[in-house]
């Protein structure tokens, strides 16, 4: 959906930027390479990934989709999208949008009737195709992932998740997460050739995806601390997520004695219905899920916490006092590279965005 830019602290109107976003480039094997010079601020042309010199040997599995499917369902899914924005109408985005997308749209449709600002939130990817990795499952659900460009000027490319139920359904997606900066790109098999499809406790891999989602979860909520094995890379969306906390935290409790200063904690937690995972070139895994949080502010017994004058937030509240909680829900679409378990290494966070979906206290 959208990367957080607009936290708002408790004391002032501060803003949370995961500004470290940025334009890497995806690799593409077996029969060509998207060089990453065109993921640059230069905004050259992608080049087309060259055809494998031979077609897929007819005992290999053939990819359930094509590149030509791509290049049709994702203008349709910017354009459904688009229209709904407009229109702040939720049901518009059926059939092409479903899942956690729909479903935090709508969200932040009913906060943009109470406060204008939320518009601002509102992101989509584009309609240009920069690389499809398609999957070679013959079972349904299919599922694939789309690296797709910004619908803003010069901006960053988004992971976009597909996934059809049968064969006479529409794909469609349940989320988007925009890609991440100074951060490493994984090879992926060229779409002629297709990627494996995995599940959640798919072996071979550093760890499991659920595993490795569940600790993505887990450092967001509580930090490195939470990662004693050092098994999760440094990345931009964790960065941002935890600084912004900490200084809300200082801004609470600026001049506040220590028996009268607020408590903020932020809790992570992994939808279980929501996943794709795809197999890259060197074993390992491009996985996306979805990720919830709630961000808890608890005002200590007898005290009260106001903002000078109502912001975004407090227009959806209806209220800039609180005696008791301070409360925001989110909604974050993510995804990860997860090396193979002989290749080692870290876990790596490569694509996040997230969307303001509720605000409550008293």
């Amino acid at each position: 959906m959208t990367r957080p830019d607009q936290r708002r602290s408790a004391r002032k109107d501060s803003t949370m930027s995961t500004a470290p976003f940025g334009r890497r480039g995806l690799l593409l094997g077996t029969g060509g390479l998207l060089a990453s010079g065109v993921l640059a601020a230069c905004s050259s042309e992608p080049a087309p990934p060259a055809a494998p010199p031979t077609g897929t040997p007819a005992e290999q599995p053939v990819p359930a989709q094509t590149t030509e499917q791509f290049a049709r369902i994702i203008p349709e899914i910017n354009e459904t999208v688009l229209a709904a924005d407009e229109a702040r109408d939720a049901d518009g985005l059926a059939p092409r949008v479903s899942g956690s997308a729909a479903e935090f749209r709508k969200a932040a449709y009913e906060m943009i009737e109470k406060a204008e600002e939320w518009a601002e939130q509102l992101r989509v990817p584009g309609t240009e195709l920069i690389v499809p990795m398609t999957s070679v499952s013959a079972e349904f659900p299919r599922v694939a992932i789309a690296l797709v460009e910004d619908s803003v000027e010069d901006g960053v490319p988004y992971f976009v998740a597909l996934r059809q139920e049968k064969a006479t359904a529409e794909y469609t997606t349940w989320g988007w997460a925009q890609q991440a900066v100074g951060v490493e790109m994984p090879t992926v098999p060229n779409a002629a050739v297709g990627a494996e499809p995995l599940d959640r406790e798919a072996e071979g891999l550093l760890m499991a995806p659920a595993k490795a989602l569940a600790l993505y979860a887990s450092v967001l909520s509580n930090g490195d601390s939470k990662d004693p094995d050092d098994l999760l890379a440094p990345n931009p969306f964790q960065t941002a997520t935890h600084e912004n906390i900490q200084g809300e935290r200082s801004e609470l409790n600026q001049g506040v004695e220590w028996d009268e200063a607020a408590t903020i904690h932020e809790r992570y937690s992994v939808d279980e219905d929501e996943f794709v995972g795809l197999r890259t070139e060197d074993g390992g895994a491009i996985v996306m899920a979805t990720l919830r949080s709630t961000r808890r502010v608890k005002v200590k017994d007898g005290a009260t916490m106001r903002y000078a004058e109502d912001n975004e937030y407090t227009k959806v509240i209806g209220t800039k006092e609180f005696t008791s909680e301070y409360v925001r829900e989110y909604g974050t679409h993510v995804a990860l590279h997860i090396p193979s378990k002989d290749a080692g290494g870290q876990v790596q966070p490569i694509a996040a965005s997230q969307i303001a979906v509720g605000a409550s206290g008293e």
